[in-house]
């Protein structure tokens, strides 16, 4: 399988079994919601919108439908995934590109509280939020980009971004530790705060912000890796199940999905779901293949 790669969204996009007109209109999606989402580009909607006094703004309809994409994952994670963490982001830090950060001696600008993401609604092209509410949409911009732009493969392949992908075929996928795991098709993504840390006022910072608190997440947890039907779903729930702590594998085991959790000092945990799905059951094995004679 050919695969093709050019940076966007501030990552690697790893594109699988495109042809050159498919391998042209991945491009050309990534950039246009890289151009409409990023935090960064002052030409950008997302940044247009943040910077308005008013409370109602008419916004492009593909900038409400992703709007109301991240507001069902705030309701399917009760809050802890939300769009409404862009002030809480920018006071940790993460102001720029990451690529242009540099440790910076201010104390980080803490948010007393994340706004509540029933604040926000869309109504056709109308977007209405309390005025200085800043939206942050990245991670669901990038993992629903990764699951439209599969769908402009015409005999399938798979879409990565920085690691999270989409895939009808087979894959041998390397986690931030090391380990590989094939995974057979559908959604994948690795949730970590580790890979993008930077210093602010003396103290390391990173972009999963607790909406109970507005700040870094304390979760023990270094990564987690979710297996689900699409990219998109993955990479929510990766997230959550990180903010849920202590929490997290059985949150996932609810909802059945598999999960594998990382530690910061590196010991590995896996949920039920992730164990039924990489490791056989010995029940439901015949006899010979645990060194006996099949009944």
């Amino acid at each position: 399988m050919n695969v093709e790669r050019f940076p966007s969204m501030g990552c690697e996009i790893a594109v699988g079994g495109a042809r050159t007109t498919e391998l042209a209109a991945v491009r050309a999606l990534f950039e246009r919601r890289d151009a409409i989402f990023s935090r960064f580009r002052a030409d950008s909607e997302l940044v247009r919108v943040n910077s308005s006094p008013s409370e109602l703004i008419v916004v492009r309809p593909e900038f409400a439908e992703l709007v109301e994409v991240a507001l069902e994952a705030a309701r399917a994670t009760r809050g802890l995934v939300t769009p409404t963490v862009g002030a809480a982001v920018t006071g940790a830090g993460y102001d720029r590109d990451f690529s242009l950060l540099r440790p910076d001696l201010r104390a980080p600008a803490v948010t007393a509280r994340v706004p509540d993401w029933r604040s926000v609604r869309t109504i056709g092209r109308l977007l209405r939020r309390p005025p200085g509410l800043q939206l942050d949409l990245n991670g669901v911009v990038k993992g629903r980009t990764v699951d439209d732009a599969l769908a402009l493969l015409a005999d399938g392949g798979f879409v990565s971004a920085g690691g999270d992908l989409a895939a009808t075929c087979p894959l041998e996928v390397e986690l931030p530790d090391g380990y590989v795991v094939s995974v057979r098709g559908g959604g994948f993504a690795t949730s970590a705060v580790t890979r993008r840390r930077w210093l602010r006022g003396g103290i390391e910072q990173h972009h999963l912000i607790d909406p109970a608190t507005g700040a870094p997440s304390s979760s023990p947890w270094a990564c987690v890796s979710v297996a689900a039907g699409s990219c998109l779903a993955a990479d929510v729930a990766a997230k959550a199940a990180l903010l849920q702590g202590a929490y997290g594998p059985e949150w996932l085991d609810l909802r059945g999905v598999p999960g594998r959790f990382v530690d910061s000092g590196g010991d590995v945990v896996t949920n039920r779901t992730w164990r039924r799905a990489v490791e056989p059951d010995p029940s439901l094995v015949p006899d010979r293949y645990l060194g006996g004679e099949a009944a």
